[in-house]
């Protein structure tokens, strides 16, 4: 057998070869493919993702205010008067969060002239009360009553005043508080002042 021959039937053997290995790799890629198919391996294959998403809400306060200051006015000597007050705001403002409600109340110390003064008004001549006009705003989303005071109430004892319903929020203000002192023509000349202690309480 020639050269020539030979190298034709080479030739061929690897082109038969060659042949059975890329019907080989079409196989291959065929099972590959049905395989990916049935087991849904497809990378866009879209999946459910979940995640817990949390928060803390801290508690606010609650918490009273009224004016600075109150000024009852000025009276002469020797003479009996009532003098008061009727345009007292107090403002309670419930951010704690806890949906309790609340309750305040007031009380007085004795009206003394100056510090360290030897001569006093006793606090049972001063008494709080909502004047008839008396307007409760419910600021925001608040829930208040409209007093708890149902007259007069003497401040040398714990008055109950102004009271928020359950889940009572934000800003409750009260108008027009009347705050009295009655005054004897015995008493001395002086300039006196008291404490008023207004507080609030949850629940």
């Amino acid at each position: 057998m020639g050269k020539e021959k030979r190298l034709i039937i080479a030739i061929e053997h690897n082109i038969q070869h060659l042949k059975q290995k890329i019907v080989s790799a079409l196989v291959i890629s065929v099972m590959f493919a049905l395989v990916f198919t049935t087991i849904n391996l497809n990378p866009n294959y879209v999946r459910a993702a979940t995640s817990n998403v949390q928060l803390n809400v801290a508690a606010g306060t609650l918490s009273i205010d009224s004016s600075s200051g109150i000024d009852l006015g000025t009276m002469t000597a020797g003479n009996s008067q009532t003098m008061e007050v009727n345009n007292m705001v107090v403002n309670v403002k419930d951010f704690a969060g806890d949906g309790l409600g609340w309750s305040s109340t007031a009380y007085s110390s004795n009206f003394k002239n100056g510090v360290g003064g030897t001569r006093d008004i006793p606090n049972s001549r001063s008494a709080i009360k909502s004047s008839p006009g008396g307007i409760v705003y419910n600021i925001d989303s608040a829930s208040c009553s409209e007093t708890a005071l149902s007259g007069e109430c003497y401040l040398n004892q714990t008055c109950a005043f102004f009271n928020g319903s359950a889940n009572a929020t934000g800003e409750c203000r009260l108008n027009y508080t009347i705050l009295r002192l009655y005054v004897l023509q015995t008493d001395p000349a002086g300039y006196y002042n008291a404490t008023l202690t207004l507080t609030v309480t949850a629940g």
